[in-house]
């Protein structure tokens, strides 16, 4: 179970998570590109599948909103941080019928077949039921896309300063996703590296 402190945390730092977003080019500078090439992996992914309905997961301040928006796919957003939920709202304030977004959590995804692609980006980092969370989204959508932050300095790094807060930080290998998918139900159709910082996972529900 997630500490105390793990249910503020990104409610408390939404306004920093969000200015990762702001300027790809400083992003670059800083060593998080890969914000952006997993953004724009999914906003591909849903293109190519034809995806008119995604489930945002773990939406933040929006970032895949306006994007997908833009190209007439309606996206439910959802985030269990109240801060992260206001900005998201802002942003969905742009394109009318085509965005919304609701204050919950992935442990509330209950919807059958609601949507053509369930999406999480920077999720599956903090979460301790990553299995749990892959079914929930592969219930909800016959394809899921996720991202997955690899073992390294990188993440040991990362583990020690999150965990300082209360915050678990994982690694997956391209193994454990194919492994987790599988249990899940779901085939990989395509595994793309992010460089030192993990692969972005698409996924596809296997034949019965």
């Amino acid at each position: 179970m997630p500490s105390a402190e793990f249910d503020t945390y990104f409610d408390q730092r939404a306004t920093r998570f969000a200015a990762f977003y702001g300027s790809e080019r400083v992003a670059r500078l800083l060593g998080r590109g890969p914000l952006f090439d997993r953004l724009r992996g999914a906003i591909d992914i849903a293109v190519s599948c034809g995806a008119q309905r995604v489930l945002d997961v773990g939406c933040g301040s929006g970032p895949l909103l306006g994007p997908l928006a833009a190209k007439g796919i309606a996206v439910v957003g959802i985030d269990p941080a109240p801060a992260m939920v206001s900005m998201a709202r802002r942003e969905a304030e742009r394109f009318p019928g085509l965005l919304s977004v609701e204050q919950r959590s992935w442990e509330e995804i209950g919807e059958t077949d609601a949507y053509d692609l369930a999406v999480a980006l920077g999720v599956f980092d903090y979460v301790d039921e990553p299995l749990e969370l892959l079914r929930r989204m592969g219930g909800a959508a016959p394809r899921v896309v996720g991202s997955f932050p690899a073992p390294g300095l990188r993440l040991r790094l990362r583990q020690v300063r999150y965990g300082a807060r209360g915050v678990h930080v994982h690694a997956y290998d391209a193994a454990r996703i194919t492994s987790l998918a599988s249990a899940a139900a779901l085939r990989v159709e395509e595994l793309k590296p992010l460089g030192r910082a993990g692969f972005l996972a698409h996924l596809a529900r296997s034949a019965s």
